[in-house]
């Protein structure tokens, strides 16, 4: 009963991880289809690129906490559900492990949407908003490493790949050197972590060569 609700999370994760703000913010601000401007992504970068700069900020905001905010809500309902005791054993599927697994369903809907024929976008701020729950201080330090990339030296794209890798780095760094770090952490965390970084790497690495970005 608990993995079958575990399994339950996951399909909702990657249901919910369909909803495009990218598609939602055109249509609404613009009346455009965000498939037919530019790249023809539903991304941040399309919208910030080809459609307008405040828009894609907006739609980078909402992609960072629509991750963020689903996952500690899931944890919220899982923690509130096993202090009921009505369902014993369910603070298992409430473990960060489990919540990788979540999160990688809610990314692999952002990036590969069934609701839009698999149509959808790079999932980097959606995947920095996971980070942000999982490990805040890394993906901190990402987000301002990034921001001087893409405001001093406009290496945007150099900056995208920054935010998947570097974080995912920084937390194994912190985990090797700092105690606290290596306390938090239950087995096979951060290999997980790291092979979520890894799917979203080759996904950005395939998109960008179908663009011809490489």
């Amino acid at each position: 009963m608990i993995y079958l609700l575990a399994i339950g999370i996951f399909i909702l994760a990657y249901m919910y991880g369909c909803f495009s703000t990218a598609r939602v913010v055109a249509k609404s601000f613009r009346s455009l289809n965000i498939y037919k401007v530019g790249s023809g992504l539903a991304d941040t970068e399309n919208i910030f690129s080809n459609i307008s700069k405040p828009l894609g900020v907006l739609v980078g905001a909402l992609d960072a906490a629509k991750a963020y905010l689903f996952l500690v809500t899931v944890k919220f309902l899982l923690d509130l559900l096993a202090s009921t005791g009505w369902m014993p054993g369910v603070e298992v599927i409430a473990k960060p492990n489990f919540l990788l697994i979540y999160g990688l369903g809610m990314l692999i809907g952002h990036c590969l949407p069934i609701t839009h024929r698999f149509k959808g976008g790079r999932g980097i701020l959606t995947f920095t908003g996971f980070m942000a729950f999982f490990a805040p201080v890394p993906m901190a330090i990402t987000i301002v490493v990034a921001f001087i990339l893409i405001t001093k030296y406009k290496q945007i794209r150099f900056a995208q790949y920054l935010l998947v890798i570097l974080p995912v780095f920084l937390e194994l760094v912190l985990y090797s050197f700092i105690p606290h770090f290596r306390k938090e952490q239950p087995p096979y965390f951060l290999g997980m972590m790291v092979g979520i970084a890894l799917f979203m790497g080759v996904l950005n690495f395939l998109v960008s060569k179908k663009l011809g970005e490489l």
